[in-house]
């Protein structure tokens, strides 16, 4: 498994559009439901994202971080599949900054005992 290093990139595409954009997305955020549960709260928080993929490049566990480096999110448990282990992004590895030193189970396991819900690894 590989751990990769992915800047988060959530408000480019909203603070590119327009008024009209700002306002759909407004609008759709109050009808859709929300389809990650608990990232709801910290997901405007994140910096960047600790990704392990596999092989394939697929996305296995992913954690969420605070520009202060705090662990924030985490995927997949029992009640969110997560962000990027939920889609069908492949990672090429040539592409992204390799953080394989960090200790990434240590980080799940730990974040896991301490979150309701969550499996036990």
């Amino acid at each position: 498994m590989t751990i990769l290093y992915v800047p988060e990139q959530h408000g480019e595409p909203y603070d590119k559009g327009g008024l009209l954009f700002r306002a759909l997305a407004w609008g759709l955020k109050r009808v859709v439901p929300k389809a990650i549960l608990d990232y709801d709260a910290s997901f405007d928080r994140v910096a960047y994202w600790l990704v392990e993929v596999n092989d394939r490049g697929q996305a296995e566990r992913e954690i969420g971080f605070s520009a202060a480096h705090e662990p924030l999110l985490f995927a997949p448990t029992d009640r969110n599949y997560g962000l990027w282990t939920d889609s069908d992004r492949v990672f090429l590895p040539e592409e992204w900054e390799a953080r394989n030193a960090f200790p990434f189970d240590e980080t799940q396991h730990a974040l896991c005992a301490h979150t309701p819900g969550a499996p036990s690894l």
